[in-house]
């Protein structure tokens, strides 16, 4: 399984309506974020989270984390380069 398939998967069984904020690290110590606006309604979500996602270097990827509004932290971490 790919590492955006599998990042998909636990997006997929989370309400997007209920994500703060997800956070990208990158083996060489670079972060890439996206916050949402509670504002923002499911669709206008979805939309930001697809584009956001297309844009991650994903061969580069060391963790994936992602921030509920209720405090709730997922990571999912790789092992590889």
């Amino acid at each position: 399984m790919s590492k955006r398939s599998l990042v998909e998967s636990v997006l997929s069984l989370l309400d997007i309506e209920d994500i703060e904020k997800i956070k990208v690290d990158y083996f060489n110590g670079e972060e890439v974020k996206l916050s949402f606006d509670e504002a923002e309604n499911e669709e206008e979500r979805e939309e930001l989270l697809e584009e956001w996602l297309d844009n991650i270097k994903w061969k580069f990827v060391e963790e994936f984390k992602i921030d509920l509004y209720n405090g709730t932290k997922y990571t999912i971490k790789f092992g590889d380069a």
